[in-house]
């Protein structure tokens, strides 16, 4: 009986599978490129209008095909005849790409326009800015994958029976047999999976044309992360401190002067002798950071005469001789002589965070920042935060933890203060790993590479164009 049973229900199936589980190819999607076909931009424009069709598909909810593959299935000889076409062919979304270069920055403008009622993407034009190329597919194809749904919606494309249908979703859209739950929260179960359509059963009643939601999972926080860590290091490759060492390694450059340059720079001219340090790594034409000069000063000052003026300069001068201190001015004596050298270091990083900022170059080990700021902010107070642009919190740090070192040196043999001070200099110390981590570069040409371009930009300047110099001047905000 069982067999028969199976029997009957395959002859069943065959038939409703020959009949009416036909597998049409969709086409939901059509990109038309409308840039200028200079060979550069051509190129350019090319490699965009791919990486737009591969989010389509990494997006697994509608089929995509460029223009001119369309314009051959469909038998249409100009894209202007594109939307008179599209609605016969099922197509629900035209987007229309043009790439353009303005002085130094390349512009992507993204144009949707929605042929049916979409629940993700709207009618609206999106402008995509970078001064490196390679980070304009990237971008794109981001904005694409950041429109999709969290959720997969199909259609009814026909109603076999009660609680029986054909979903226009299949292999292609990531489907597999098995169990799914809807958002309003019925129970779906694939039957049988072809590439762009699935057999399904419901145990509800829907009219062919109907558009349900599937929750089958959303992976394009995934997709977007490594889209942006390669926009990560593409910015790492173009900005690198190595262009200006012609060849040899920044980071190799950056630990020697940390090291040994800058602390004998430091010892002939404390404070300035950071600056003059930060030609070591290639920055020949940069400008001292004055205020931090002056910070650096006050510091080596006080880190010298706190302890004569505590003793009202009746004690000796130098830490390692005991005289007529008292046990804590010795011990206060000898820290603040032996933290010299951390002083000249939060000196050397203030003025290459800075020189970094006016030179447009990011620091060395780029690539991996947050673990660099981490490590920095472990071995200098503030290290961190220098790294990455903050200057105003590296003092901070610095300046904290290095008082409650003092005041943890000076009133060590006071047990309760002892406690207290060393609680919160660890406290302190802990907040800024924390904080190297998280917190954001503020390097003007990375934060502008990462942004969504969403603010007003304007820039002048000269750059090359055709071998020749070209003025230019431009203005662009995203409306």
């Amino acid at each position: 009986m069982r067999n028969a049973f199976l029997i009957v229900w395959c002859a069943v199936y065959s038939v409703i599978g020959t009949a009416a589980y036909a597998d049409d190819v969709p086409i939901d999607v059509v990109i038309v490129n409308t840039s200028v076909d200079t060979p550069m931009i051509k190129a350019l424009s090319s490699i965009t209008s791919e990486a737009i069709k591969e989010a389509f598909e990494n997006g697994r909810q509608l089929v995509p095909y460029d223009a001119q593959t369309f314009l051959q299935i469909t038998n249409t000889k100009s894209a202007d005849e594109i939307v008179g076409k599209a609605h016969l062919y099922g197509v629900s979304l035209i987007v229309y790409m043009q790439v353009f270069l303005v002085g130094p920055v390349y512009t992507c403008n993204l144009t949707f326009k929605p042929l049916e009622a979409m629940s993700t993407f709207k009618e609206e034009t999106i402008t995509i800015h970078s001064t490196i190329p390679k980070n304009i597919p990237l971008k794109a194809a981001k904005e694409i994958l950041k429109r999709h749904s969290d959720f997969l919606p199909v259609t009814i494309k026909q109603k076999i029976n009660t609680n029986t249908y054909i979903i226009d979703a299949g292999q292609w859209h990531g489907l597999q047999q098995g169990r799914y739950t809807l958002t309003d929260g019925a129970e779906c179960v694939v039957v049988s999976v072809k590439r762009y359509s699935a057999l399904v059963t419901i145990h509800a009643d829907y009219n062919e044309g109907q558009q349900i939601t599937l929750n089958a999972g959303n992976k394009f926080p995934m997709i977007i992360k490594r889209i942006d860590a390669q926009i990560h290091e593409n910015i790492n490759q173009e900005y690198s401190g190595k262009k200006l060492l012609k060849g040899d390694s920044d980071g190799k450059r950056a630990i020697e002067a940390t090291c040994v340059v800058n602390p004998l720079g430091n010892i002939v001219l404390p404070g300035y002798g950071a600056f003059l340090s930060t030609h070591y790594l290639g920055f020949s034409h940069s400008e001292p950071d004055w205020p931090g000069i002056y910070v650096a000063l006050g510091a080596v000052a006080t880190q010298l005469m706190l302890v004569p003026a505590l003793g009202n300069l009746d004690v000796n001068f130098f830490p390692w001789v005991n005289g007529n201190k008292t046990n804590a001015q010795y011990r206060l004596g000898i820290y603040l002589w032996a933290t010299l050298p951390v002083t000249y270091t939060v000196a050397f990083f203030n003025q290459l965070s800075y020189a970094y900022q006016k030179q447009k170059v990011l620091p060395p080990f780029f690539l991996h920042d947050d673990v660099t700021a981490f490590v920095a902010s472990a071995i200098v107070p503030g290290g961190g935060l220098f790294y990455k642009g903050h200057r105003l919190w590296g003092h901070t740090y610095w300046l904290t933890e290095c008082s409650l070192g003092g005041l943890l040196t000076y009133y060590w043999e006071d047990g309760g203060k002892r406690a207290v001070f060393a609680g919160a200099f660890i406290g302190i110390k802990l907040i800024e790993l924390i904080h190297a981590v998280i917190a954001s570069p503020v390097y003007s040409m990375y934060t502008y590479e990462l942004s969504n371009n969403e603010n007003v930009h304007v820039d002048v300047g000269m750059a090359p164009f055709q071998n020749e110099p070209c003025f230019y001047a431009y203005f662009f905000k995203n409306y």
